[in-house]
Formats: structure tokens, C-alpha cells, sequence
């Protein structure tokens, strides 16, 4: 019978730096993706679905293999204005993985403020999984 730790990847998502890009709303923010859990981890793509901290879905070639206790920082582009001072809410960055054999999403949901020069600090306030596909 499975424990709940082994549910699905279990994963720290840590935000590492933002700095500005190659064009006018641009930043390249960086996460550090740990494997805490007890099974390989391997990172197939990343995406940032909010309207105000969007990035695009985009493939990582190659994959990130992440065995048990190691991470790897991912730099991702976003697009993002907003005025000093404001703080979006329930922004996320979501990443596609296989634990083992087995598809998972991994969702880090993420809180971003900016500063005052307008640039965002994100910091992720919580992680999730769900499996991809059937349930079983």
C-alpha cells in the first residue's frame, strides 16, 4: 500500500533572481527545482499561465534528470508591467515532469511584488502535484 510520500514527486521550487530581459517587459526569472522526493525526476517543459507574470509554455532540451536530493535553476522569460508597489496574487509557474515513469505536473504557486523600480520579486508560497492522464 502506498504512503502518502509516495503519491507523486515531491519538489522544492525556490525563486533564485529576476533580471530584466532583451526587450521592454521582459525579465528572466530564475527557480531552483530540487528533487526531495525518493524517485528520479525528470523536467519536460515550463510555463507561466497568468495574465501579469505570463511565459510561454517552452520544452527543456534536454531534460533536466534530477535524481533523489538534487536540483537544477531554470530561467525562464516572463512577461510582466505593473506599477511599484503591487503584488500579484496566485501567479504560478508550472512544470511538466515524469517521476519514474509516470507524467506529473507540478504546480508552484507564486506571489510577486514589485519593487520600486518596478521590477518583480516573485517567492513561491505553495507547491502542488497532479497526476497526468487517467486516475488509477
Amino acid at each position: 500500500m502506498p504512503t502518502p510520500r509516495d503519491h507523486g514527486p515531491m519538489v522544492d521550487v525556490e525563486a533564485t533572481g529576476c533580471r530584466p530581459g532583451a526587450v521592454p517587459d521582459e525579465w528572466l526569472a530564475t527557480w531552483r527545482v530540487a528533487n526531495i522526493g525518493p524517485r528520479p525526476l525528470v523536467l519536460q517543459a515550463a510555463w507561466l499561465p497568468h495574465g501579469r507574470f505570463r511565459g510561454a509554455r517552452r520544452d527543456l532540451v534536454p531534460p533536466p534528470r534530477l535524481l533523489p536530493g538534487e536540483s537544477t535553476e531554470l530561467e525562464l522569460p516572463v512577461r510582466c508591467r505593473e506599477a511599484p508597489g503591487t503584488v500579484v496574487e496566485n501567479a504560478f509557474v508550472i512544470l511538466s515532469a515524469l517521476w519514474g515513469d509516470e507524467p506529473w505536473r507540478i504546480l508552484a504557486r507564486l506571489e510577486v511584488a514589485f519593487d520600486g523600480a518596478g521590477a518583480p520579486r516573485n517567492a513561491c508560497v505553495l507547491i502542488t502535484t497532479q497526476p497526468i492522464g487517467f486516475a488509477r
